[in-house]
C-alpha cells in the first residue's frame, strides 16, 4: 500500500476536529440541564464512534510503513554497527521508537474500553506490579511505598487493562519527580468500592495544565503521547469505575482510581 502525505494530512485534521468537539463538549458538560442530556450523550457517543474509526484508519495507514522502514534500519545498522556510535542515528532511532510507541498508544487508547472481564485479585495484581516496577523506580533514584489492606475482595476485572492502568499511573509519576522522590500506592476498600491511590512528592501539575488532564493528545511534556491519562480514565470508566486528582504544584500530585467491588447487572 502506498505512503499517501495527503491521505495522511486529512486523517490527522479529522482527529484535530474530534478532539477539539470532545474538548468543548467536556467543558460545556457543566452547562447541560437534564433537558438536554439525552441530546448530549447522543453527540458524544458518536464522537466516540468517530474517535475510535479515525485512530483505526491512522493506525492502518501508518503501521506498515513505519514497520518497514524500521526493519531497514535494524538491517541497515546490523551491516554498519559502527552507525550506533554517531549522534544523529541515535536520534533517527529514537524518533522510530516514540513512532512505535504512539501506534501502540493509538490501539489502546482505542481498545481500552473492550473489557474480558474475569474475577481479578487487584491486590495480588499491585504486589506483582509494583515489585516489577521496583527496578526502574530505583535506576530512577525513586522509592516506592506500598499500602494493601489486608482480606480485600476480588473485583470482576480485566486483568491486563488493569495492569495497564496501574502501570500509565506508576509511569506518570515517576516522571513527575524531578531528582529523587517517593510514590505512595496503596489499594483499601471503601463501601462499595476499592480505592487504588497513587500519590508522588514531584512536581505537582500547573493549575493551567489541570483542565484538560485527561484529554486525548493533548500533552505538556517535552516527550508524551498525551494519551497516558485518558487511557487510564478510558479503562476506570469501563470498568463503571472513576478517576480523579489532586495536586499542588511543587508538592505532587495524587491520583485516585474508585472501582466497584459488584459490576451492576
Amino acid at each position: 500500500m502506498l505512503f499517501k502525505n495527503r491521505d495522511v494530512t486529512l486523517v490527522f485534521e479529522k482527529i484535530k476536529r474530534g478532539v477539539t468537539m470532545n474538548t468543548q463538549i467536556n467543558q460545556s458538560n457543566q452547562h447541560i440541564t437534564a433537558k438536554e442530556e439525552p441530546d448530549y450523550r447522543q453527540l458524544y457517543e458518536e464522537l466516540q464512534v468517530q474517535q475510535q474509526f479515525t485512530l483505526s484508519h491512522v493506525s492502518h495507514e501508518i503501521r506498515n510503513p513505519v514497520t518497514l522502514i524500521n526493519s531497514f534500519l535494524q538491517l541497515l545498522e546490523s551491516h554498519h554497527p559502527e552507525l550506533k556510535e554517531d549522534k544523529y542515528w541515535g536520534k533517527i532511532m529514537e524518533n522510530m521508537d516514540f513512532l512505535k510507541t504512539l501506534l501502540n498508544e493509538f490501539s489502546s487508547f482505542n481498545n481500552s474500553g473492550k473489557l474480558n472481564i474475569q474475577e481479578l485479585d487487584l491486590s495480588e495484581l499491585l504486589e506483582n506490579l509494583a515489585a516489577s516496577s521496583l527496578p526502574t523506580l530505583e535506576s530512577y533514584n525513586v522509592s516506592l511505598v506500598l499500602n494493601i489492606e489486608p482480606n480485600l475482595p476480588v473485583i470482576q476485572a480485566d486483568k491486563t487493562k488493569m495492569s495497564q492502568l496501574i502501570l500509565n499511573l506508576l509511569r506518570n509519576s515517576s516522571e513527575a519527580i524531578k531528582t529523587e522522590g517517593i510514590i505512595h500506592c496503596s489499594l483499601t476498600s471503601q463501601e462499595n468500592y476499592l480505592v487504588l491511590s497513587v500519590k508522588d512528592n514531584g512536581s505537582g501539575i500547573p493549575v493551567l495544565y489541570q483542565e484538560d488532564l485527561f484529554e486525548p493528545f493533548i500533552t505538556h511534556k517535552q516527550e508524551g503521547t498525551g494519551l497516558g491519562l485518558p487511557i487510564c480514565k478510558r479503562i476506570a470508566e469501563a470498568h463503571n469505575g472513576s478517576i480523579s486528582f489532586q495536586s499542588v504544584p511543587e508538592k505532587g500530585t495524587e491520583f485516585t482510581v474508585l472501582l466497584p467491588i459488584r459490576q451492576p447487572l
